[in-house]
């Protein structure tokens, strides 16, 4: 017996799938994935589609092209958990691939320059490349001890429990994660540095935007924790020079505190 309803013109899935230009194949992951369902279904059981599975295919296309999951983009259709939180580990994520591609970019051209305009050299290339990736890995050791000394300083600052949850997050990020995040760092503060010797206004939208990448940046190693945010800059106030080796100052951190609020975000920093 069929269950639609009369006035409403529906889709089979073949039909679905040219209208939206995606396959059917795609269509059927999405419905596996729980994140479209059938609006009705014919008298021989097929499944029809009608005009709120075409909307809900608009909102996943204009999700993926953000860069998020299936199974992120199912939390944010579900209204499952904190959208803000989600968005800013999707930022935090496409950062560290956007590093990740440039590391790997300047690699090739380094290797590039390496070779003879009509060279058909694999093995010479191959060395180049090698060569490059001993350079980058005596770098990413050298910054990895750096962050690594700077943290044992700031965490004497901390009690046991809170450096336990650090360490944990820490963890999961991995050494990798962990190196591409602090990398991020310093072209940002270089950035906040620039506008406030400017005098552009925190609520600039510019400086607005830059609040939200620290905010992102942050968010890894304090999961969000308020309290724990406010700790780890008092532990930078106790140690100023550790803040001055990264470029920063208390008015610094006032400057993008005051920006991270002009975006609406809870302040952790």
């Amino acid at each position: 017996m069929s269950n639609t309803h009369p006035t409403t013109k529906f889709l089979r899935i073949g039909q679905l799938a040219a209208r939206s230009g995606l396959s059917a194949k795609a269509l059927r992951l999405y419905e596996a994935r729980g994140l479209l369902r059938p609006d009705a279904h014919s008298e021989s059981g097929y499944r029809l589609y009608g005009p709120p599975a075409l909307a809900r295919l608009n909102e996943i296309g204009v999700l993926k092209r953000t860069g998020f999951t299936l199974a992120e983009i199912g939390k944010l259709l579900a209204r499952k958990g904190s959208a803000a939180t989600l968005i800013e580990t999707r930022i935090v994520t496409l950062h560290r691939e956007v590093q990740s591609k440039t590391r790997a970019l300047a690699a090739l051209e380094r290797a590039w320059r390496g070779l003879d305009s009509a060279s058909n050299d694999i093995d010479q290339l191959l060395e180049n490349i090698r060569m490059n990736d001993r350079l980058d890995m005596r770098f990413s050791e050298a910054e990895m001890a750096e962050f690594k000394r700077r943290g044992e300083i700031l965490g004497k600052h901390f009690t046991p429990a809170e450096r336990e949850q650090m360490r944990r997050r820490a963890e999961q990020l991995g050494e990798t994660g962990m190196l591409q995040a602090q990398q991020e760092w310093p072209e940002l503060i270089k950035q906040v540095r620039a506008a406030m010797n400017l005098g552009i206004p925190s609520s600039d939208p510019s400086v607005v935007e830059m609040g939200r990448r620290w905010h992102a940046l942050i968010q890894p190693f304090t999961g969000g924790d308020a309290n724990l945010g406010r700790k780890m800059q008092d532990a930078y106030d106790k140690e100023p020079q550790v803040m001055a080796a990264q470029g920063m100052d208390k008015a610094m951190f006032a400057y993008i505190r005051d920006a991270m609020q002009a975006a609406g975000l809870k302040l952790s920093a």
